[in-house]
């Protein structure tokens, strides 16, 4: 039996990508976000107060150490001999699936549209479950993957929930769960 027949995939779905190439291009990409986003804070509101650093201060902390390890791995993707990055001789490749590839993008742009009207819980939970139950059906059960997938996605959204709302005191779109925990 082929590979292509125990996976239950079509050859036609298969991405093959040089993973040098797939991780210089993706950092570029991040980096050309990184600038544009530090570019934004500048719109930010100035402090109020002489030695205050407002606003824009934690953004740019953030986005500057992020901004500096995109060009650690561009400069090292770029200035590293190849023979140094892969030992055997052929270079390793990123091989994934259209299929899953659209469906991520899909589902994460459908969670940035949705999470207003139906609420930062149920559209944590239904994107994390998305994302966990397809890839751990392989190993388990259908039923025992539902309810791991669901389990973990409560986890990840109640993390996520103490994490941004009472710690950070950021605005979420809550339909069941208190915006402040006095």
């Amino acid at each position: 039996m082929t590979e292509e027949k125990e996976n239950g995939a079509s050859p036609s779905f298969e991405l093959k990508v040089p993973m040098r190439a797939a991780v210089l291009t993706t950092t570029a990409l991040i980096l050309g976000g990184l600038a544009y986003l530090y570019y934004e804070t500048y719109a930010m509101q100035p402090p109020y107060e002489p030695g205050y650093p407002g606003d824009a201060f934690f953004p740019r902390l953030a986005l500057g150490f992020s901004m500096i390890w995109a060009l650690i791995v561009l400069g090292r993707g770029f200035f590293l001999p190849p023979e140094a990055q892969a030992e055997g001789g052929e270079e390793p490749f990123l091989q994934t699936h259209w299929a899953e590839f659209v469906s991520i993008v899909v589902f994460v742009y459908l969670y940035a549209v949705l999470l207003e009207p139906i609420g930062f819980e149920i559209m944590t939970i239904a994107l994390m479950m998305c994302l966990l139950v397809p890839r751990m059906r392989a190993e388990s059960a259908p039923r025992g993957a539902l309810l791991l997938g669901f389990l973990l996605s409560l986890a990840t959204m109640i993390i996520l929930y103490l994490g941004l709302v009472p710690m950070l005191n950021i605005p979420l779109p809550l339909k069941f769960l208190p915006i402040y925990i006095l």
